[in-house]
Parts: structure tokens; C-alpha cells; sequence
């Protein structure tokens, strides 16, 4: 069964949309950690790491909600979101001095690589642009 809301979508657009749903369940997941790690250290650092991950899937959330608006800032707003997570996890690993070739092959890096090639199709660039 196909769901109505993306009958029509090009694949690329489908596709971009998986990698966004993945990102959703892994930071689900993740959240959920992190809460659970927040209230047993009780420590201010963590609660603003769980802060931080919360806005992140309230974004990524957002921009999912509007995927079928076909709107082109949406487009730009989801590749702009995934550049600035795959930004972050590189910093995060150049502060834990841990940067290195195996950072750029985490899934941190791949699933939002995965999303802007996608976004960045012409197929995508033709949906979006209605």
C-alpha cells in the first residue's frame, strides 16, 4: 500500500524522506538514552546535551511535517539542518580529538550526506520548486 501523502513524490524525494525517518528513530532512541543518563548523573551538562537533542528532532520533525508543502525553502531548510548535524558531529569529534577517516564513515555523517545528495537532485530541485 502506498500512503496518499507521497503518491507522486520522486524517488530522490522518498528517499531523502527515509534518511530524515531514520534520523527521527535513531534520535528517538538516542533521547531516550540520554534522559535516562541525564537523571541518573544529575549533572547540568548533560540535561543541556539532552536539550540540544530535543531541538534537533523538534527541527528534523518540523521540516518532515512539511515535506508535502513542496515549498523550496523547506528543500534549502532540510539540507541546511543536515549540514549544520554533520558539522556538529565533526566538531564534536575534533574536541574529543578522536577526528579522523572512520568519523566521516559514522552514521552522523552518512544518513544527512545521504539526505542533501537526494535533496539535491533535479528531480528533488523540479518537486520542490512547484
Amino acid at each position: 500500500m502506498t500512503d496518499a501523502k507521497s503518491t507522486g513524490w520522486p524517488f530522490t524525494v522518498q528517499a531523502a524522506y527515509v534518511g530524515l525517518t531514520l534520523q527521527m528513530a535513531f534520535g528517538l532512541i538516542g533521547l531516550a538514552v540520554g534522559f535516562g543518563g541525564a537523571l541518573a548523573m544529575m549533572l547540568p551538562q548533560f540535561w543541556g546535551l539532552v536539550a540540544v537533542a530535543a531541538v534537533i528532532l523538534g527541527l528534523t520533525g518540523w521540516v518532515m511535517a512539511r515535506f508535502p508543502r513542496r515549498e523550496r525553502r523547506v528543500r534549502w531548510g532540510a539540507a541546511a539542518l543536515q549540514a549544520v548535524l554533520i558539522a556538529g558531529w565533526l566538531v564534536v569529534e575534533w574536541a574529543d580529538a578522536k577526528l579522523g577517516t572512520l568519523s566521516f564513515l559514522s552514521l552522523n555523517v552518512l544518513i544527512p550526506t545521504f539526505v542533501v545528495a537526494m535533496l539535491f537532485t533535479p528531480a528533488a530541485a523540479r518537486w520542490f520548486d512547484r
